[in-house]
Protein backbone atom coordinates (compact mmCIF):
# COMPACT_ATOMS: atom_id res chain seq x y z
CA UNK A 1 0.00 0.00 0.00
CA UNK A 2 1.47 3.46 -0.43
CA UNK A 3 2.36 5.69 1.97
CA UNK A 4 -0.13 8.48 2.19
CA UNK A 5 2.52 10.64 3.10
CA UNK A 6 4.74 10.35 -0.05
CA UNK A 7 2.36 9.11 -2.62
CA UNK A 8 0.54 12.30 -4.90
CA UNK A 9 -2.31 12.15 -6.19
CA UNK A 10 -2.87 12.58 -9.96
CA UNK A 11 -3.23 16.03 -11.63
CA UNK A 12 -6.50 16.82 -12.57
CA UNK A 13 -8.34 16.21 -15.32
CA UNK A 14 -9.32 19.05 -17.35
CA UNK A 15 -12.08 16.99 -19.26
CA UNK A 16 -13.77 16.55 -16.20
CA UNK A 17 -12.43 19.28 -13.67
CA UNK A 18 -13.64 23.07 -13.57
CA UNK A 19 -9.78 24.42 -12.42
CA UNK A 20 -6.39 23.64 -11.42
CA UNK A 21 -2.85 25.14 -11.52
CA UNK A 22 -0.06 25.46 -14.79
CA UNK A 23 2.50 23.12 -12.61
CA UNK A 24 -0.33 19.63 -12.84
CA UNK A 25 -0.84 20.25 -16.59
CA UNK A 26 0.70 22.51 -19.09
CA UNK A 27 -1.24 24.56 -21.50
CA UNK A 28 -0.72 22.34 -24.63
CA UNK A 29 -1.70 19.34 -22.71
CA UNK A 30 -4.54 21.34 -21.54
CA UNK A 31 -5.48 22.30 -24.92
CA UNK A 32 -5.66 18.58 -26.31
CA UNK A 33 -7.23 17.19 -23.56
CA UNK A 34 -10.23 20.08 -23.88
CA UNK A 35 -10.12 18.68 -27.43
CA UNK A 36 -10.34 15.41 -27.12
CA UNK A 37 -13.67 15.71 -24.57
CA UNK A 38 -15.30 18.59 -27.04
CA UNK A 39 -15.41 20.76 -24.34
CA UNK A 40 -17.41 23.92 -24.86
CA UNK A 41 -16.78 27.39 -22.94
CA UNK A 42 -13.95 29.76 -22.15
CA UNK A 43 -10.69 28.59 -20.65
CA UNK A 44 -9.47 31.37 -18.48
CA UNK A 45 -5.81 31.18 -17.42
CA UNK A 46 -4.01 33.72 -15.04
CA UNK A 47 -0.10 33.97 -14.39
CA UNK A 48 0.91 37.06 -12.68
CA UNK A 49 -0.70 39.83 -13.65
CA UNK A 50 -1.41 38.46 -17.09
CA UNK A 51 -4.63 36.74 -18.11
CA UNK A 52 -5.91 35.02 -21.24
CA UNK A 53 -9.16 33.92 -21.78
CA UNK A 54 -9.86 31.46 -24.51
CA UNK A 55 -13.76 30.25 -25.92
CA UNK A 56 -13.65 26.68 -26.95
CA UNK A 57 -16.10 25.27 -29.15
CA UNK A 58 -16.37 21.16 -29.34
CA UNK A 59 -13.12 21.63 -28.00
CA UNK A 60 -11.87 23.37 -30.74
CA UNK A 61 -10.29 27.05 -30.28
CA UNK A 62 -12.28 30.20 -31.65
CA UNK A 63 -11.24 33.20 -29.74
CA UNK A 64 -8.82 34.95 -27.38
CA UNK A 65 -8.92 37.90 -25.05
CA UNK A 66 -6.12 39.01 -23.02
CA UNK A 67 -5.00 42.00 -20.55
CA UNK A 68 -1.68 41.99 -21.51
CA UNK A 69 -0.80 45.24 -23.50
CA UNK A 70 1.70 43.75 -26.00
CA UNK A 71 -1.94 41.55 -26.88
CA UNK A 72 -3.29 44.36 -28.42
CA UNK A 73 -4.98 44.51 -31.81
CA UNK A 74 -3.46 47.64 -33.36
CA UNK A 75 -0.06 46.50 -32.58
CA UNK A 76 -0.48 43.96 -34.58
CA UNK A 77 -1.53 45.74 -37.37
CA UNK A 78 0.71 47.68 -36.90
CA UNK A 79 3.46 45.80 -37.00
CA UNK A 80 2.68 43.80 -39.86
CA UNK A 81 2.04 46.81 -41.89
CA UNK A 82 -1.44 47.07 -42.53
CA UNK A 83 -1.89 49.83 -40.03
CA UNK A 84 0.74 53.34 -40.99
CA UNK A 85 1.85 55.06 -37.74
CA UNK A 86 -0.66 58.12 -38.34
CA UNK A 87 -3.56 55.47 -38.50
CA UNK A 88 -2.54 53.44 -35.61
CA UNK A 89 -2.54 56.87 -34.05
CA UNK A 90 -6.22 57.42 -35.49
CA UNK A 91 -7.40 54.03 -34.63
CA UNK A 92 -5.62 54.35 -30.59
CA UNK A 93 -8.30 58.01 -30.59
CA UNK A 94 -11.16 56.15 -31.96
CA UNK A 95 -11.07 53.18 -29.80
CA UNK A 96 -11.08 55.48 -26.74
CA UNK A 97 -14.04 57.31 -27.88
CA UNK A 98 -15.78 54.79 -29.09
CA UNK A 99 -15.17 52.63 -25.79
CA UNK A 100 -17.02 48.43 -25.53
CA UNK A 101 -17.55 48.47 -29.44
CA UNK A 102 -15.23 45.64 -31.28
CA UNK A 103 -11.88 47.00 -32.26
CA UNK A 104 -12.24 45.48 -35.67
CA UNK A 105 -15.75 47.28 -36.71
CA UNK A 106 -14.31 50.71 -35.82
CA UNK A 107 -11.32 50.08 -38.11
CA UNK A 108 -13.50 48.98 -40.80
CA UNK A 109 -16.11 51.78 -40.55
CA UNK A 110 -13.30 54.30 -40.42
CA UNK A 111 -11.73 52.85 -43.91
CA UNK A 112 -8.49 51.89 -41.72
CA UNK A 113 -8.38 48.43 -43.08
CA UNK A 114 -10.56 46.33 -45.43
CA UNK A 115 -12.46 43.52 -43.80
CA UNK A 116 -10.30 40.69 -45.44
CA UNK A 117 -7.22 42.23 -44.47
CA UNK A 118 -8.44 42.62 -40.64
CA UNK A 119 -9.73 38.75 -40.82
CA UNK A 120 -6.34 37.10 -41.88
CA UNK A 121 -4.71 39.72 -39.17
CA UNK A 122 -6.97 38.90 -36.24
CA UNK A 123 -6.50 35.18 -37.07
CA UNK A 124 -2.96 35.60 -37.16
CA UNK A 125 -3.56 37.35 -33.79
CA UNK A 126 -5.31 35.12 -31.89
CA UNK A 127 -2.97 32.30 -32.87
CA UNK A 128 0.03 34.82 -31.65
CA UNK A 129 -2.09 35.42 -28.34
CA UNK A 130 -2.52 31.76 -27.15
CA UNK A 131 0.65 29.98 -28.15
CA UNK A 132 2.68 32.73 -25.99
CA UNK A 133 0.78 30.69 -23.30
CA UNK A 134 2.84 27.78 -23.91
CA UNK A 135 5.47 29.22 -22.13
CA UNK A 136 4.15 29.68 -19.20
CA UNK A 137 4.45 27.05 -16.13
CA UNK A 138 3.40 28.94 -13.24
CA UNK A 139 -0.43 30.22 -12.55
CA UNK A 140 -3.65 28.40 -12.41
CA UNK A 141 -6.62 27.86 -15.11
CA UNK A 142 -10.10 27.91 -15.15
CA UNK A 143 -12.75 25.90 -17.43
CA UNK A 144 -16.19 27.99 -17.63
CA UNK A 145 -18.58 25.32 -19.45
CA UNK A 146 -21.52 27.97 -19.50
CA UNK A 147 -19.56 30.56 -21.13
CA UNK A 148 -20.40 31.21 -25.46
CA UNK A 149 -18.22 32.79 -28.05
CA UNK A 150 -20.48 35.50 -29.81
CA UNK A 151 -17.64 36.68 -31.83
CA UNK A 152 -18.29 37.56 -35.57
CA UNK A 153 -14.46 36.28 -36.57
CA UNK A 154 -13.50 33.47 -35.17
CA UNK A 155 -10.50 31.06 -35.51
CA UNK A 156 -10.41 28.17 -37.72
CA UNK A 157 -7.33 26.87 -37.26
CA UNK A 158 -7.42 22.59 -35.67
CA UNK A 159 -5.91 22.33 -32.27
CA UNK A 160 -3.56 20.20 -33.38
CA UNK A 161 -1.73 22.62 -35.75
CA UNK A 162 -2.10 25.45 -32.70
CA UNK A 163 0.03 22.95 -30.37
CA UNK A 164 2.84 22.42 -33.44
CA UNK A 165 2.99 25.83 -34.09
CA UNK A 166 3.45 26.87 -30.35
CA UNK A 167 6.20 23.76 -30.33
CA UNK A 168 7.62 25.50 -34.11
CA UNK A 169 7.90 29.28 -32.72
CA UNK A 170 7.29 29.52 -29.19
CA UNK A 171 8.78 26.33 -26.92
CA UNK A 172 12.37 26.47 -26.54
CA UNK A 173 14.49 23.45 -27.21
CA UNK A 174 15.33 22.70 -23.74
CA UNK A 175 11.91 21.91 -22.69
CA UNK A 176 11.30 19.84 -25.77
CA UNK A 177 13.77 17.51 -24.90
CA UNK A 178 12.65 17.53 -21.26
CA UNK A 179 9.22 16.25 -22.83
CA UNK A 180 10.67 14.28 -25.16
CA UNK A 181 13.24 12.57 -23.31
CA UNK A 182 16.12 10.42 -24.10
CA UNK A 183 17.48 10.15 -27.41
CA UNK A 184 17.87 6.82 -27.61
CA UNK A 185 14.49 6.33 -28.38
CA UNK A 186 12.92 5.08 -31.42
CA UNK A 187 9.73 6.93 -32.28
CA UNK A 188 6.81 4.74 -34.16
CA UNK A 189 4.28 6.84 -35.97
CA UNK A 190 0.52 4.69 -37.22
CA UNK A 191 1.01 6.58 -40.15
CA UNK A 192 4.37 6.40 -40.99
CA UNK A 193 3.99 3.56 -43.95
CA UNK A 194 0.72 4.80 -45.26
CA UNK A 195 1.43 8.03 -47.72
CA UNK A 196 -2.20 8.98 -47.83
CA UNK A 197 -2.46 8.76 -43.91
CA UNK A 198 0.79 10.55 -43.43
CA UNK A 199 -0.74 13.89 -46.09
CA UNK A 200 -3.91 14.17 -43.59
CA UNK A 201 -1.80 14.15 -40.52
CA UNK A 202 0.56 17.05 -42.38
CA UNK A 203 -2.61 19.02 -43.19
CA UNK A 204 -3.71 18.74 -39.90
CA UNK A 205 -0.92 19.89 -38.63
CA UNK A 206 -0.37 22.30 -41.29
CA UNK A 207 3.49 21.38 -41.55
CA UNK A 208 6.21 22.85 -43.59
CA UNK A 209 7.17 20.67 -46.61
CA UNK A 210 10.64 20.11 -44.32
CA UNK A 211 8.46 19.08 -41.29
CA UNK A 212 6.30 16.78 -43.64
CA UNK A 213 9.44 14.81 -45.22
CA UNK A 214 10.28 13.63 -41.47
CA UNK A 215 6.92 11.39 -40.97
CA UNK A 216 7.98 8.31 -43.56
CA UNK A 217 11.11 8.39 -41.24
CA UNK A 218 9.39 7.84 -37.92
CA UNK A 219 8.65 4.19 -38.56
CA UNK A 220 10.55 2.98 -34.99
CA UNK A 221 13.58 1.70 -36.87
CA UNK A 222 15.93 4.67 -35.81
CA UNK A 223 16.58 6.42 -32.86
CA UNK A 224 16.71 10.30 -32.24
CA UNK A 225 20.18 10.48 -32.06
CA UNK A 226 20.61 8.60 -35.53
CA UNK A 227 18.17 10.71 -37.19
CA UNK A 228 19.96 13.96 -35.60
CA UNK A 229 23.15 12.69 -36.88
CA UNK A 230 21.41 13.10 -40.68
CA UNK A 231 23.77 16.30 -42.44
CA UNK A 232 20.61 18.17 -42.85
CA UNK A 233 18.76 17.28 -39.70
CA UNK A 234 17.04 20.29 -38.42
CA UNK A 235 17.03 19.43 -34.18
CA UNK A 236 14.79 22.06 -33.26
CA UNK A 237 12.56 21.01 -36.34
CA UNK A 238 12.56 17.10 -35.25
CA UNK A 239 12.01 17.34 -31.62
CA UNK A 240 8.64 20.25 -32.18
CA UNK A 241 7.16 17.43 -34.57
CA UNK A 242 8.03 14.73 -32.01
CA UNK A 243 6.64 16.75 -29.72
CA UNK A 244 3.45 17.39 -30.85
CA UNK A 245 3.15 13.73 -32.33
CA UNK A 246 3.54 12.69 -28.54
CA UNK A 247 1.17 15.18 -27.37
CA UNK A 248 -1.55 14.54 -29.32
CA UNK A 249 -1.30 10.77 -28.68
CA UNK A 250 -0.16 9.69 -32.33
CA UNK A 251 3.00 8.51 -31.64
CA UNK A 252 5.01 6.15 -29.48
CA UNK A 253 8.36 6.78 -28.37
CA UNK A 254 10.25 3.09 -27.92
CA UNK A 255 12.94 2.80 -25.18
CA UNK A 256 15.95 0.37 -26.37
CA UNK A 257 15.58 -3.14 -24.62
CA UNK A 258 17.79 -3.69 -21.82
CA UNK A 259 20.81 -5.11 -22.41
CA UNK A 260 21.39 -8.72 -20.77
CA UNK A 261 24.39 -9.35 -17.80
CA UNK A 262 27.29 -10.83 -19.46
CA UNK A 263 29.92 -12.40 -16.36
CA UNK A 264 33.43 -11.34 -17.52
Amino acid sequence: MDDPATSAPPPPDPATTGAGRLSDVQIPELLWRLHEARRTGCLKVQSGDVTKQLWLTAGQPVFARSNQSTDRLTDRLLARGLLSRAQYDAAQTLIAVKAGKRIGEILIEAGLIRPQDLDEALCEHLLRMLDSMFLWQDGRWQFDPEAICAEPVTLNTPTAAIIMGGARHRIPQKRLWESVGARDQRPLLREASDPAARDALAAELQLEPSEAMWLSQLDGSRDLAGMLNDFDADEHELLSLIYTLKMIRRLELISPEPRPFTRR
